[in-house]
């Protein structure tokens, strides 16, 4: 009975090894603890709006392989949704002119579709390199803070990619069980600036052949300055410490 123990856990054990070795799953989230500041439009004519500073959570799913030139994949959701009230004079958005107290409803949630190579990668230090094709979904409605919102309400919507590139690293700190990390987006061209950047500390909580848990704290910035999208114009940035949790199979 114990050989049979014995041989069965080195044969999981091998399986396990294997199976990272063939392709990693990454499965993960964190909360945001997010301020907000911005200006919206629908022209270059862009009004500055005192936004909530509110908690956003974001989730994330990769897998990683050894397929040679074929990038490994990274999906993540984005909870980007930010209102505010401006007492605004002659602001014009869409088709209205607004006057006194005006609410701006943005939602700027949207995809990262990230496709990467591990251009170097070991128990110390590892580097990844490639594309994050953001999908937007995005829509800012300006309304009067009147009873009836809906009538006086204009919105603009985009709906596209925005390219960036990727880039993201790791460093173990030697003697523990932490890392630091970092990681980012961005594309700049013509009026345009968007990136997305993180950086802080992983506490590996948990680690065996079968399942790796990683603690993540540390603080996020996101900067959205776009102009005529569909005629949509954002100037907005989002900043804030995070934390999180990420496993492993």
């Amino acid at each position: 009975m114990k050989k049979l123990a014995l041989a069965t856990t080195l044969a999981l054990s091998s399986f396990f090894a294997q199976a990272d070795t063939i392709a990693g799953v990454y499965i993960g989230g964190q909360v945001w603890d997010m301020e907000a500041e911005g200006s919206f439009g629908s022209s270059e004519q862009l009004q500055a709006f005192e936004l909530e500073d509110d908690k956003k959570s974001s989730y994330w799913a990769a897998l990683e392989h050894p397929i040679p030139l074929l990038p490994n994949l990274k999906l993540r959701q984005n909870e980007l949704d930010t209102m505010g009230m401006a007492d605004v004079e002659d602001f014009a958005f869409g088709d209205r002119v607004y006057n006194g107290d005006t609410l701006v409803d943005a939602e700027l949630d949207h995809l990262d579709v990230i496709m990467y190579y591990e251009l170097f990668d070991n128990s110390i230090f590892s580097i990844d390199f490639g594309l994050n094709f953001k999908y937007a979904e995005y829509s800012v409605s300006v309304s009067a803070n009147d009873p009836n919102p809906i009538f006086t309400e204009e919105t603009v919507d985009y709906n596209g990619v925005i390219p960036m590139v990727y880039l993201a690293t790791e460093v173990g700190i030697l003697g523990t069980d932490l890392d630091v990390f970092a990681e980012g987006s961005w594309i700049g061209f013509d009026d345009h600036n968007v990136y997305d950047a993180m950086a802080g500390l992983k506490y590996s909580f948990v680690d065996n052949i079968i399942v790796d848990l990683d603690i993540r704290l540390g603080y996020r910035t996101m900067k959205f300055d776009i102009q005529d999208l569909d005629n949509m114009y954002v100037d907005a940035q989002f900043d804030g410490a995070f934390a999180g949790i990420e496993f492993h199979f």
